[in-house]
This record gives structure tokens, sequence and C-alpha cells, in this order.
């Protein structure tokens, strides 16, 4: 699936729920949503284009582009999202969704620089900056290498 539609879901699903969500907590929840998705799966759920590092950790820079302009402000907009999902592929997104939406922005962050995940590996306090994170790194931080 593209980036940019995989967000669009995660925004109307938000909106849906009363949860408004700021392009960092799209950011973050995105990341988590395709960790966890590759996780239960052993699939990619974002196809066409990489996570980056970036200071306040993994982010998709189609999404960051398109909706930088919100700022620290939440996006309160309906998006216009043609995506397909399969039953399965919309149970597993919804339920990872529910689990990090509940959580604060600073949390997400955090638990987006997990010491021993993807971002941490590539970031190295800056020096990987706008850096590329491996499909091979986010795997291993999924379980799924050694």
């Amino acid at each position: 699936m593209k980036a940019l539609d995989v967000a669009k879901y995660i925004i109307n699903k938000c909106i849906e729920k009363d949860k408004y969500i700021s392009n960092l907590q799209l950011q973050k929840i995105m990341y988590f949503v395709h960790l966890e998705f590759l996780r239960e799966t052993y699939r990619k759920l974002i196809d066409d284009e990489s996570f980056e590092a970036r200071e306040c950790g993994p982010i998709m820079k189609s999404v960051y582009n398109k909706f930088g302009i919100y700022g620290g402000f939440t996006i309160d907009d309906i998006q216009e999202c043609h995506i397909e999902l399969k039953p399965e592929e919309e149970k597993s997104i919804d339920k990872i969704l529910n689990e990090y939406i509940k959580l604060k922005p600073w949390e997400l962050v955090q638990r987006s620089q997990n010491p021993n995940g993807a971002w941490k590996k590539v970031y190295k306090n800056g020096e990987g900056d706008k850096r590329v994170i491996s499909d091979e790194l986010i795997e291993k931080e999924a379980g799924l290498r050694e």
C-alpha cells in the first residue's frame, strides 16, 4: 500500500473516533502500524517508500511533506481515501491503531526511539539524520530476523 493512503486511512479513522492527531503522532502511529502489521502477517503494509530516521523518530517523507503544514496542530480534515483493505487487513490495522491512538505524542516518540530498535541503529545521535531505515532493520525490530 502507498504511505499516503495508509496515512489518510489513519487520519480518517482517528477523526471518526474523535481522536484528532498531529503530523508527529501520525508519523509514529504509521510506524507502529507498519511494524505490528509486519509482525502479525509477515507482510509489509507500506510498500511504496521507506521510513527515514529523523530527530523525532521514523517518518515517511511523502506524508511529512503533505501533512507537515499542520505543524503541531491536529489534522481535522477528512481525507479523500481510496484504499481498499481486505477485512483481515482492516481488522489488524484498526486493532493496532486503537492501541497506539491512546498514547501521548511524547510516548509515541519515546517508543519509536527504542534503544534496540531500527531508528536508533540508523539515527546514531544525528549522524544518520534523513537516512533510510532499511526493511531488514524493521524486520529485526519486529522480531522476524536476528
